[in-house]
């Protein structure tokens, strides 16, 4: 697997080569509920992309706190801003978007969160992509790695996910993409029947769209198109994170979900079974024990590889070895979180 993921990755490090023909015009679309304190806090670094053609369309999903009042005052101070509401009789990050969309001015579409700040570069990347004929943009959205333990492993658990989901892409097979980095035409939405075939799921407004068009879609990975939001800093919020994750995974193909529970298996069996093996006093203990170092090492150097291509300057990848332990409570936290309450698309940390 660690193999297949290096390849992956060289592959997305060589194709990226790319020269800006024309400034393409670009849409960038964030849907907001209840996110005053993060769109005062985060939005000034999208306005501050040096990209010179763009315009940002601000949703308001049925916010109950000042959202909208501060979302005009950005309107009122940047004609680029245009700002509306979700106009479908429900509330959701689908509805929303849809309406977005609608009213969008231009063809390409970029999409992050309102919890995402984001490079002066960020726009160029997805440029970049459909300037080179791709019609869906897959970016990264990282996490900061935090003051806390949990904040820390969050932020490793995501740059792993993104290696694994992004070598996948390389070799042909996208099965994920995230909400915070993301970019696709109109064309390409209203071609597929944008969210209907997945409407009735509250989740899913990136990676089930992704399956949803992939049998159209020109695809292009852009890593280096990063946006970056905090890490849950507790436990609690990582369960709800958690929870709000896997109700969109359940619905993924069965090819996607035996790669992904194919590698989470052997990361929870590989210490059980390498302690069996040292207690009992395997024979070929010592050739395991160089391929498993092998292994570990190959994994470390995958996630550098990673964090170069990001161009990040929080190295995440310096977490590395948390690899296996985050497994485990992953898996334990999965186990444990059917008890909660339904969350909104929108969470608090």
């Amino acid at each position: 697997m660690q193999v297949l993921m290096r390849s992956g990755l060289q592959k997305i490090e060589n194709a990226h080569d790319i020269a800006i023909k024309t400034a393409l015009p670009l849409s960038v679309i964030v849907v907001a509920k209840n996110e005053a304190f993060n769109l005062k806090k985060n939005l000034p670094s999208l306005l501050a992309c040096n990209y010179p053609n763009f315009e940002v369309v601000l949703v308001d999903d049925y916010s109950e706190d000042t959202t909208f009042s501060v979302m005009m005052d950005f309107a009122a101070a940047d004609p680029r801003v245009k700002v509306i509401k979700n106009k479908h009789q429900k509330s959701g990050k689908k509805n929303a978007l849809k309406t977005a969309i609608g009213v969008a001015s231009n063809e390409y579409l970029v999409f992050t969160d309102a919890d995402c700040t984001v490079g002066p570069d960020w726009l160029t990347s997805f440029s970049k992509a459909f300037n080179a004929q791709a019609n869906f943009v897959i970016g990264h959205g990282a996490y900061e790695r935090g003051e806390t333990w949990f904040s820390e492993f969050y932020a490793f658990e995501a740059h792993k996910s993104a290696m694994l989901y992004f070598a996948a892409a390389s070799h042909s097979f996208p099965y994920m993409c995230v909400g915070r980095s993301m970019a696709y035409t109109k064309a390409l939405f209203h071609s597929t029947s944008g969210f209907d075939r997945h409407a009735h799921i509250q989740s899913g407004s990136d990676d089930l769209f992704l399956q949803s068009v992939k049998s159209k879609a020109q695809f292009s990975l852009h890593p280096e198109a990063v946006s970056f939001s905090i890490s849950p800093s507790s436990i609690k919020r990582w369960m709800v994170q958690r929870k709000r994750h896997l109700s969109a995974g359940t619905h993924y193909p069965i090819s996607a979900l035996v790669l992904i529970f194919c590698y989470e298996v052997s990361n929870l069996l590989t210490p059980l079974v390498y302690l069996f093996l040292l207690f009992s006093k395997h024979p070929q203990l010592p050739l395991i024990t160089l391929l498993l170092i092998a292994r570990i090492l190959l994994f470390r150097s995958n996630a550098q590889k990673f964090s170069g291509l990001v161009k990040s300057t929080d190295d995440v990848s310096q977490l590395w070895w948390t690899e296996y332990p985050m497994s485990w409570l992953n898996a334990l936290i999965s186990m444990n979180i059917g008890w909660m309450k339904k969350e909104a698309w929108t969470t608090r940390r």
